[in-house]
């Protein structure tokens, strides 16, 4: 997502925030953009802290938590230093805990007072081992901050980071704050030092210590690119290298690393002899000449060397693809083979930067790619997408516009949401050519609250990307915090409402999506490809011009399919939900909510509406509702009103419901008639979830008629009847409180009786409501 801070106007970023709200903002001429921080728990919290209370401005970490860790100094091996971490609440959450973790580099010399150690155990590359942990948890009051102090020893030389985390969890999100110290412990003899010491030249490889790989995830478009830098040549081969290059996650999972170029190189002069990309399965297979390489006194010397990048992607530190090399092959016999075996990199801190690579090829695979191998399809040069990382890059999560780079923390790749985020917000770019869409009162920006409909659409694109990439509707943030996106709706706590909440925007794509239907409105699944077509085919600069857009090109916008999933996700461009005949729907508090339906049949037909709380039934006879036929305000019971389609001509109808005093959930059905109530005895079938059926009677002047209804001893029935007059159009919509006789009195397991005389011919209809139970009812007619 875009996210910079209000300090970093002028830095042209777009970054994401973590713990409690996720804050964006732009550069005032080329912006950039970032991924989103967490929601804040109600629409009314405005949490407005940094996720790291050390982090710099070119991200908007807006939180409800806040951490910063610092020591005072870089320990000498078997020297202490003191370490200081704060922990800030922005709001009232659950309670937190607080989380002091440092690798197997360190010690506890004293522990902070109030925690409690323990030993835990990472599996992250980087710090993978044992953790001493010193932990609490509090419940913060909102504006609370708390301060711990404790001393560290250096008991082992390498790279290690300190790691202080405080999270809080509640239902669908964690909040949390986290903040790293990193720092290289140096050998006896050397000066310790802040940060992580890059390698003097290219990291080398060691030996995969597992043949277990988790394969590529379903539904990806295998391909390769091209190398990052192709050798060309017209000589013959007849020498091999082959192996395979692994990498492994922050659960310590081991993958085959696909696309990385692979290069084969002189030792002697740095002359490349060829180049290829590993393959799916993390292998390659290479050939060269070694016979016109050979030197006829000194033999080929070779060595193999791989990088963190192809034609297409790059994941750079300072510049440069991450690069790992092989030790030299002397006096390589041509028609040899060197048989490298599985491979990994020999530095632990640098398997993130294999990670966030591996995320970019997954992006690419997942894309449709009918033209080219470019990501977008319309280019005739590629755009390289470039990501700078670093195991000790504090810089920042953002997509930079001025540069159309990448930027990722250290610990970004640790989750893949974050960085398919990121590269989310480059692919708009590449796409859109450089027009990004404007996206003002977005510095700092969130998931659940309203900014701009430009910044709900380029953040919530960005969260709908990854979630459909991943198959995940969890957005997720390096911190540990989550929140989830799809399982929300009117109502929910901690959201706003519309098409100005990124997080509506990604949910209603999400919904859009995916084949699982969520809530009352969402019955509507196509997967990812009529989104990305509209994406790519259009520049939309909100996400209402896209749905203009997606309208021209074809796809579903109806009420029964991709209109109700919007609405599910509280974008009301419209939405009229359809009623079907005789299909009743359990729905929560109206907004208020709005129908349609179509009579078919020159009989009365009946919309009704029954709630344990007071609401009200408005019909309208057009769909912008500017003309009202009637309204059933009735104060208990079920309200209905009625049409009588033997006079009136068929068409469309559109039902409003509105909640009257206290809000709750409430059930609504149409009835359309299509038989008439026959003198004798007939069965009207009603399940705990129906509410009204309709009957048409005809009668002359004078003519009297009784009926009585019997049900089930769980049944609770009424009975109204209703009349028109051909000659008089008002009467050919009626309401409840219109009925000319009614029999509703006798209670649950009661039979109910309806005796009326006719004043005037006319055309009648008898409703039949449900008030409760399940049976069969005889309604006899006399």
């Amino acid at each position: 997502m875009f996210a910079a801070t209000a300090a970093r106007w002028r830095r042209t970023t777009l970054s994401v925030t973590t713990a409690g709200l996720m804050a964006i903002g732009l550069g005032s001429t080329a912006p950039a953009l970032a991924a989103p921080a967490p929601a804040a728990q109600s629409s009314a919290r405005a949490c407005s802290l940094s996720t790291s209370a050390n982090q710099p401005n070119t991200d908007e970490w807006a939180s409800c938590l806040s951490v910063g860790a610092t020591l005072d100094l870089a320990p000498a091996l078997g020297a202490t230093a003191n370490l200081t971490v704060t922990v800030q609440a922005d709001a009232v959450l659950p309670p937190t805990e607080i989380r002091l973790e440092l690798p197997a580099q360190l010690e506890w010399a004293r522990v902070p007072a109030g925690l409690t150690v323990g030993r835990a155990t990472a599996v992250e590359p980087e710090r993978a081992g044992e953790l001493a942990v010193a932990s609490t948890t509090r419940q913060l009051r909102a504006g609370e901050k708390l301060t711990f102090t404790g001393q560290i020893r250096a008991i082992k030389a390498g790279r290690a980071q300190i790691e202080a985390h405080a999270t809080a969890s509640e239902p669908g999100r964690r909040h949390a704050g986290k903040d790293v110290v990193f720092l290289t412990i140096a050998e006896p003899g050397r000066t310790s030092a802040f940060g992580q010491t890059a390698t003097n030249g290219a990291a080398g490889s060691t030996a995969t210590p597992t043949s277990a790989r988790s394969g590529l995830p379903a539904g990806l478009r295998p391909a390769s690119p091209e190398p990052a830098d192709p050798v060309v040549t017209t000589a013959a081969c007849d020498t091999w290298v082959t192996g395979n290059w692994t990498y492994a996650d922050q659960t310590g999972t081991w993958h085959n690393a696909m696309n990385l170029t692979v290069e084969v190189v002189n030792a002697a002069d740095g002359q490349r002899l060829a180049a290829a990309v590993s393959n799916a399965n993390g292998a390659y297979n290479i050939c060269f000449d070694a016979l016109a390489a050979t030197d006829p006194e000194n033999g080929l010397d070779v060595f193999v060397r791989v990088l963190t990048s192809n034609a297409l992607w790059r994941v750079q530190r300072s510049g440069t693809p991450l690069t790992f090399q092989s030790e030299t092959f002397t006096d390589v016999a041509p028609g040899s083979t060197i048989d490298l075996g599985s491979r990994t990199s020999d530095d632990a801190t640098l398997q993130r930067g294999l990670h966030a690579f591996a995320r970019a090829n997954q992006t690419w695979l997942f894309l449709p790619r009918p033209t080219n191998s470019c990501f977008d399809q319309n280019d005739t040069t590629c755009r390289r997408l470039t990501i700078n990382w670093a195991p000790d890059s504090t810089s920042g999560n953002y997509y930079s516009l001025a540069n159309n780079e990448v930027h990722l923390n250290a610990d970004a790749p640790n989750s893949p949401t974050t960085v398919i985020h990121e590269i989310g917000h480059a692919l708009m770019d590449d796409i859109y050519n450089d027009a990004y869409p404007a996206f003002p009162n977005c510095s700092p920006h969130y998931v659940q609250r309203t900014s701009s409909t430009g910044c709900a659409w380029t953040e919530g694109w960005a969260e709908w990307f990854p979630a459909t990439v991943l198959n995940d509707p969890f957005y997720r943030w390096p911190s540990g915090a989550f929140l989830d996106l799809e399982n929300t709706t009117w109502g929910t706590s901690g959201w706003d409402n519309g098409d100005a909440v990124e997080g509506r925007v990604a949910a209603a794509m999400i919904d859009i999506t995916d084949s699982t239907n969520e809530g009352s409105w969402d019955r509507y699944g196509e997967g990812f490809d009529n989104l990305w077509h509209t994406f790519t085919h259009h520049v939309s600069n909100t996400f209402s011009e896209f749905w203009a857009h997606r309208t021209a090109d074809g796809f579903d916008v109806s009420p029964t399919g991709a209109l109700g999933a919007l609405y599910q996700s509280t974008i009301d461009y419209g939405f009229q939900n359809p009623l079907g005949n005789y299909a009743p729907k359990l729905l929560p508090s109206p907004t208020p909510h709005n129908f349609g339906y179509q009579t078919t049949t020159n009989y009365w037909s009946v919309v009704a509406i029954r709630a344990g709380v007071n609401h009200d039934l408005e019909l309208y006879d057009d769909r912008a509702q500017a003309t009202r036929l009637a309204t059933s305000a009735v104060t208990s019971g079920v309200d209905f009103i009625a049409v009588d389609s033997k006079w009136r001509a068929l068409g469309d109808y559109h039902p409003r419901v509105k909640a009257s005093g206290d809000a709750g959930w409430y059930r609504i059905e149409l009835a359309q008639g299509s038989a008439s109530l026959p003198v004798g005895t007939s069965n009207v079938i009603m399940t705990g979830d129906s509410i009204v059926a309709v009957r048409d009677l005809t009668l002359t002047a004078g003519q009297k008629v009784t009926i009585k209804i019997t049900g089930s001893t769980t049944q609770n029935p009424e009975l109204y009847l209703v009349s028109s007059n051909q000659t008089t159009a008002s009467t050919w919509v009626r309401t409840r409180a219109q009925a000319v006789a009614s029999a509703n009195s006798a209670g649950t397991g009661a039979a109910e009786t309806l005796t009326y005389t006719a004043s005037a011919a006319g055309h009648f209809g008898l409703v039949i409501v449900n008030w409760s139970g399940t049976g069969t009812y005889q309604v006899t007619r006399s």
